[in-house]
């Protein structure tokens, strides 16, 4: 480089170094679905709060109004009406009577119904009509005149009478209509005069009407009778259970002194004994009495019949079986099988009660044992031996009865059937702990 050069290099290396560099711009994010509905967002979100903060102040304003209520009649304008009553479940009404042109108003009611003295206030002054009522009394109607500023007063009396009331049996509950007075005996204070009708209710009673008149001021005095009777049980043996319509009242001998009248279903339940279920009606006043004989709903013993249903053909080669292999209940005790299925005979008849009713041809007082008349069946002879319980045989009078050609009645558990040995033709049936009907 020459000297002429050299100023000019110098000049530019200057100018360079006064030049700033230039400067760079960051890159721009791009704008997104995203950031849209973020800038739309907040802004909704601001509007909503607003509002909300609006509705706030509106209903705190709305609190803090005072209700306007309308003022108090003025007492020197109105006036007053005050309805005394001589019954306490009083209710009443009044009813502004419209003078000419006027129309009419809807009546006002007493606030404390059911209190014998009723004020009503604020009432526009005129002519009122009074309607009094209560349960069972006719209503009473009365008209009073109401100025302002002032009380008028109406005085309200329920005539009535008075009645003394018992009944038979004592304590039925007592009811005009569907008020209950009480139970007998029951005295009633008040009664509207005329006729009255009560209803008297008593358990397993239906419900009775009872028709009466009442007099104005006079206590009347009636007693009333359930119609009703006597019903005696008695049972043989006693002790049994009787239910009356499905519910225990008792066990026999019973005696009910006051029935319901009417038709009765009896239930009467004695331990071994089948359960027995007898009607019976009982009248007014009348008495009604039953006495079964448990014994006597036992099965009748039948010997033929018996027989019949047991019978086995006569076998040659079997003339006297006694090693059949029958034994324990179904063995005979005197060995003897020939024509008896021991085993049908002894499921089906034996150990069983039945009741049976022959001729009477020998007692043995000192066994107790009744031997009745032989019978003669399509298929055998039998006779009936009947031992009796150790009660029935120290009967004497029953002892007395036990001759010869009586009809004699009993029951007791069929104990044994035997064939009998040759040359005897007659099948016995013995029946032991025998008890007497009577």
């Amino acid at each position: 480089m020459n000297d002429k050069e050299l100023p000019k290099a110098v000049a530019r290396d200057a100018s360079a170094q006064r030049t700033p560099p230039p400067t760079r711009t960051p890159p721009q994010k791009p704008t997104t679905p995203s950031l849209l509905k973020q800038r739309w967002f907040m802004p909704a979100v601001l509007v909503a709060l607003a509002l909300l903060a609006f509705g706030v102040i509106q209903l705190s304003k709305n609190s803090d109004r005072k209700t306007v209520t309308a003022p108090p009649p003025d007492p020197q304008k109105t006036g007053r009406l005050v309805v005394k009553s001589n019954r306490a479940d009083t209710s009443i009404e009044a009813s502004r009577i419209p003078a000419a042109g006027e129309a009419a108003s809807a009546g006002i009611k007493g606030t404390t119904e059911g209190a014998a003295s009723q004020e009503l206030s604020g009432l526009p002054p005129g002519k009122y009509a009074v309607t009094a009522r209560s349960a069972g009394w006719p209503e009473i109607r009365q008209e009073v005149n109401v100025d302002a500023g002032r009380a008028a007063e109406v005085a309200i009396h329920f005539k009535s009478g008075s009645l003394r009331l018992d009944s038979d049996p004592t304590g039925a509950t007592v009811r005009l209509g569907e008020t209950v007075l009480g139970q007998t005996p029951l005295a009633i204070p008040q009664l509207p005069p005329g006729e009255c009708q009560l209803s008297l209710e008593y358990p397993s009673w239906p419900a009775l009407t009872f028709k009466t008149t009442i007099t104005e001021s006079v206590e009347s005095a009636e007693t009333v009778r359930l119609p009703h009777g006597k019903l005696t049980v008695e049972t043989t043996p006693p002790g049994a259970t009787v239910l009356l319509e499905g519910k225990s009242i008792g066990q026999t001998p019973l005696t009910l002194e006051r029935v319901p009248t009417g038709p009765k279903k009896l239930t009467l339940q004695a331990k071994d004994f089948p359960t027995l279920n007898v009607s019976v009606t009982v009248a007014d006043r009348g008495e009604a009495k039953i006495s079964p004989q448990f014994g006597a709903y036992f099965p009748a013993l039948a010997p033929a019949e018996l027989l019949r249903a047991v019978w086995v053909p006569d076998n040659p080669d079997k003339l006297a079986p006694a090693f059949d292999g029958i034994s324990g209940p179904s063995a005979p005790r005197n060995g003897i099988i020939k024509n008896l299925n021991r085993k049908r005979l002894s499921e089906n008849w034996l150990r069983q009660r039945y009741h049976f009713s022959a001729t009477v041809k020998a007692y043995d007082p000192t066994k107790g044992q009744v031997e009745f008349d032989e019978q003669k069946g399509d298929l055998s002879r039998y006779r009936v031996l009947a031992t009796l319980s150790p009660e029935a045989r120290n009967d004497k009078d029953l002892a007395a009865q036990l001759t010869k050609g009586a009809t004699f009645t009993l029951y007791g558990v069929l104990s044994a059937v035997e064939e009998p040995r040759w040359p005897s033709k007659v099948i016995t049936f013995e029946i032991s702990s025998a008890e007497p009907l009577h």
